[in-house]
This record gives C-alpha cells, sequence and structure tokens, in this order.
C-alpha cells in the first residue's frame, strides 16, 4: 500500500514539473516575440522619420545656430582687437605721450569701422530685446500711474480733485452756508475740470473745496464761525469763542442746575454744532442777535379751562397726551378726582427754538415686592387656609438718570440696580378637598322672605306652610358648639354658633329654646335649639349666618333650600 502511494506522488511531481516547464517556455517565446517586433517597428520609424529629423537638424543649424555661432564669432575678434590697439597706442604714447588725443578718436573710429559688422549683428539681435524690455517698462509706468482732476473755478485753479461729485458736494455745502435771500450770492454749477497726473499732489476735500469756492466768490466773504441746529443753518458769528460762551450760557442759567455737582449735567435736546470756515458777510450776525433767535418761543402754552362734566382723563385724551402726562404739566393739581368747573390746566408749555434738557443722577432706596407661593392639601377642605412663612418685602438701591425739561420730568433711565435685601416669600396652604353641601337648618321649612345683602347679612327662614315656632333648628353640618346663650345678645336674642371642621361658623338666632351647650360636639342634622321669636325680631324665624375667616359670607353658597 505504501508503494502505491508512493507512485502516485512521483507521477503527480512528474506532472506539475511538466507543466511548469511548458507555462515558462510559453512566455519566453512570447518575449521574444515581442522584442523583435519591437525592433522592426523601431527600425521602421527610423527610416520613415529619417528626412523629417534632417530637415529639423539643418533649419537648427542653418537659422538659429550658424546666426548665433557668427554673431559670437563676429564678438571675439571685435573683443580680441582692442589689446593689439592697446598695445600699439601703448608703443606710440613711448615715443610722444601727446598723441593720446589725436590717436584716440581715429582708433575708436577705425576700431568701430573694422567690426561694423559685429555692431550691426548685436543690434539685430538686441534691438528686439530692448524695444520688449522698453514697450514693458512703459505700460508698467502708464498702469501704475494715478490721475486726478484739476479744478478750475472762474478762472482760478483751486487744487485737485479725486472726482468730480467732491465739487458737487463742496457747492452744496458752499449753499448752504449762504443766507441768500436777494439771489445776489451764486455758486457755478459747471465747473472746469481738466484730467492731470497725481504726482505729488494731495487732493483737496469738500471742505476745501467750499472754503476756496467761496474764497473766489468775491470780497462779500469773511472768517466766521457758523451756528447749525439739528443740520440746519442758522447764522455766523464773528468771534467763534464768543458763540461758543453764549452757548454755554444757554445750558448753566437753567435754575435747577448746580455746576459744581458732579450729579448734574445740561444738554441741548437739538444737535447744536459750531463749525469755522469763510462764510458770507451777510450771514454773519451780532451774538445778541443770535440770542434772541435762539431763545425766541415757537411754542406758545396752551391753557384749558375745566367745564362741566370733564374728568382729567378726558381732558387729557382730548389733548393726545396720558394722564401722567397732564399731570407732569400742572403739579399744582394735587386730586385729579376734584376739578372744578373754571379751573385752567396747563395742556402745552411754551417752548423755545433751542431747548436745553437737565439730566440728573439720582440715588434712593425702592420695595422689592415678596411673591405669594400656594402649598395645596388634599387632606385639607375647600375654605381652608393657612399661612406657613410669612412674606417680607425686600429692598433695593437704585441709581437712575432724570431727564428735566422746562423744570419738569421727562423721562427717568434706571442705571444700575442693587439689591440690598432679599425679599421672602409668602407660603401659604390652602385645602383642596372638595366639602360636601351643608343641611338646609330648618328641615319643615324652605322659604327665605329676608334674604343676604349689604345690610342684613344673613337669611331668614320663615313663612313656610306651617308654623316655625317651637320647630327644630338643626346644625348645618358636624362641628364644635362655641357659643350657646340666652338674653338680648346685641339683638340675637337666645343664639348658638358652632365652628366647624372647614373653618367655616354658622350662627343659629332668635331660638326659644337652646338643645347645646358650649364645647359640645354635634353632628350634621342634630337639632341645637328650638325656633323662636328672641332679640330683635318681628315674628317667630331662624336668623342664620355662615363666617368664613371672619367675614359675613352669602348662606345660600353653601345651603340649598
Amino acid at each position: 500500500m505504501k508503494e502505491k502511494k508512493k507512485n502516485f506522488f512521483a507521477v503527480l511531481g512528474h506532472v506539475l514539473s511538466c507543466v511548469g516547464e511548458a507555462v515558462y517556455q510559453y512566455h519566453y517565446r512570447l518575449g521574444v516575440f515581442v522584442l523583435r517586433r519591437l525592433r522592426r517597428l523601431g527600425r521602421f520609424l527610423s527610416r520613415v522619420t529619417l528626412k523629417p529629423r534632417r530637415s529639423v537638424r539643418y533649419v537648427w543649424l542653418v537659422l538659429v545656430s550658424r546666426p548665433i555661432h557668427r554673431f559670437f564669432r563676429r564678438i571675439w575678434r571685435m573683443l580680441t582687437g582692442i589689446p593689439a590697439a592697446y598695445r600699439g597706442m601703448g608703443k606710440d604714447l613711448k615715443k610722444n605721450p601727446l598723441l593720446l588725443f589725436p590717436w584716440l578718436p581715429r582708433g575708436i573710429v577705425r576700431w568701430l569701422r573694422e567690426h561694423r559688422e559685429a555692431w550691426f549683428s548685436m543690434g539685430r539681435l538686441l534691438g528686439p530685446v530692448v524695444g520688449v524690455m522698453f514697450l514693458v517698462t512703459t505700460i508698467q509706468t502708464w498702469t501704475g500711474t494715478e490721475f486726478c482732476l484739476a479744478l478750475s473755478y472762474r478762472g482760478a485753479e483751486l487744487g485737485v480733485i479725486e472726482h468730480a461729485s467732491v465739487y458737487d458736494e463742496a457747492a452744496s455745502m458752499a449753499r448752504d452756508r449762504v443766507t441768500n435771500e436777494d439771489d445776489s450770492f451764486t455758486v457755478d454749477v459747471v465747473p472746469t475740470l481738466t484730467l492731470t497726473i497725481k504726482g505729488g499732489k494731495t487732493p483737496l476735500n469738500a471742505s476745501q473745496v467750499c472754503d476756496a469756492i467761496l474764497r473766489n466768490s468775491g470780497d462779500a466773504i469773511a472768517e466766521a464761525t457758523g451756528l447749525y441746529i439739528d443740520g440746519d443753518f442758522i447764522g455766523a458769528a464773528q468771534d467763534g469763542e464768543e458763540l461758543q460762551a453764549m452757548l454755554d450760557g444757554l445750558k448753566e442759567g437753567q435754575d435747577q442746575f448746580d455746576k459744581d455737582d458732579p450729579d448734574q449735567r445740561v444738554e441741548f435736546v437739538q444737535d447744536v454744532r459750531t463749525e469755522e470756515g469763510l462764510f458770507p458777510i451777510s450771514t454773519i450776525q451780532k451774538e445778541s442777535d443770535l440770542l434772541k433767535k435762539l431763545t425766541h418761543q415757537t411754542v406758545v402754552e396752551k391753557v384749558y379751562t375745566v367745564q362741566s362734566g370733564d374728568v382729567f382723563s378726558r381732558i387729557a385724551l382730548k389733548h393726545d397726551m396720558t394722564s401722567a402726562e397732564l399731570k407732569a404739566l400742572n403739579p399744582h393739581i394735587t386730586d385729579t378726582n376734584r376739578l372744578q368747573i373754571g379751573d385752567k390746566l396747563v395742556v402745552q408749555r411754551a417752548q423755545s427754538f433751542l431747548q436745553v434738557k437737565l439730566v440728573k443722577t439720582i440715588r434712593y432706596t425702592e420695595t422689592i415686592d415678596y411673591k405669594t407661593q400656594t402649598v395645596y392639601r388634599k387632606d385639607k377642605e375647600e375654605g381652608y387656609s393657612k399661612t406657613l412663612t410669612a412674606g417680607k418685602e425686600g429692598s433695593k438701591d437704585v441709581v437712575a438718570e432724570i431727564t428735566y425739561l422746562d423744570g419738569f420730568e421727562t423721562e427717568r433711565i434706571v442705571v444700575s440696580e442693587t439689591v440690598t435685601k432679599q425679599p421672602v416669600t409668602k407660603v401659604v396652604e390652602v385645602g383642596t378637598k372638595k366639602v360636601a353641601p351643608m343641611l338646609w337648618p330648618v328641615p319643615i321649612c324652605h322659604r327665605v322672605y329676608v334674604g343676604y345683602s349689604s345690610s342684613h347679612r344673613a337669611i331668614d327662614i320663615s313663612s313656610g306652610p306651617v308654623p316655625v315656632l317651637g320647630k327644630p333648628a338643626v346644625a348645618a353640618d358636624s362641628g364644635t358648639v362655641i357659643e350657646a346663650s340666652t338674653g338680648w345678645n346685641g339683638g340675637y336674642g337666645t343664639v348658638v354658633k358652632v365652628r366647624h371642621s372647614n373653618g367655616l361658623v354658622t350662627v343659629y338666632a332668635h331660638l326659644q329654646t337652646l338643645k347645646v351647650s358650649v364645647g359640645q360636639r354635634v353632628t350634621r342634622g342634630q337639632t341645637v335649639g328650638l325656633i323662636g321669636n328672641t332679640g330683635r325680631s318681628f315674628g317667630p324665624h331662624l336668623h342664620f349666618e355662615v363666617i368664613r375667616n371672619g367675614v359675613k359670607v352669602n348662606p345660600l353658597n353653601y345651603v340649598k333650600p
């Protein structure tokens, strides 16, 4: 058996060796075949491209290589001729040094003539290169050049500007500076503009062009300080410092302003600015005239006379303001609910052209209201309420800025708030358990002949189909008797009071006889007394009350006939 296995593996090895040899021979012959074909293709391409390659070589040698070779050979001969000429010049100079001056120009001319072809070749070769370099340099120079506009106005050169819009803005500024009621002052709409190279020139801005326009517009121009309010030109003053002093005087002249108080400052309501420049003399005014213009009243005071049927809020609404704004205009009105016919109310305060406001920083302490948290108890009946934690107010320090206009507060802005004492939340527990309706206290009678009102905070039960005198009055709910007494008792007569578990108290008055005593526990429907006519009563009946948290409430919310 072992012999058979050995023969099998021997045969298998021989077969695999033959297969491997066949694969090797196949790939070897395939490689030889491919190499032969590639060599034949190379020889074929060499024969086909022989003439084109010779043509390219000829073009290179004839058109490119040979001219360059000749050029450098001529240059070389020209350069090698310099030492020989130098040696000849040296021999002549040894004989006579003065021969240098006639020899030098003749030698240079002769040297240039001998190598004329070299110079022409150099020119033909380097000329295009130099031309291209010159063209590139020119383009770079002109593309990097900055241009601007030279401005001429009425024949006078004012300078250069970046854009034509600068002149338009300057012309508009010049017109705004002019009070031109008689149309004597004009500004040319179309100036003379010429394109020029900027170089080291500094372009003018609109303000500088405006000054230049006014300077070249005639002799009626002077240096002055212009006054602008909300962008509108008001007038010009000769002395800018006096104009500024006048404006400061308007601000510091406020009645409530104390310049030594760091918590106060005064400001103009409008935007006020001054600008120095050239202004027509016709616009220059005295400081006193400007002061009159700034302080004259543009809004006059209006007063409203209270008529029959007027109320404070309706008067404010009629004049398009809130009640608080109307109250600020009339601080003398202490009680807005007591207006008298003929009273005078200011509904519009006089205002000057230039208004000044006083801003004052104040500090005060303000209380913080506490919050109430309700805890609901399912085991307590509705109506039960108990305070677990008493609420306490907190406090905070407030810094605010108050704006006063004409002495009246017009705005208050809180700058900061610092809590100095945290409030304590009030915690109250209340019952949510549904309470069964109370029992009707007079079983034999269900008629209420005097109901609950503001003057009679109870119900009177009587005048039923049967007489109620001597009939039982029963407890509306289980509870504890807290009062059971006879006598007048403030008009109640013989009376019983029962406190129930939900905190309510029921009262049974004008009884004839008591059936319970103080401290006794009674059940729902138990007789507490017999109905009578005692106390302040005008006939037999039961006076029935329900008291919740010390307040008498409508019993019909708890009992039903």
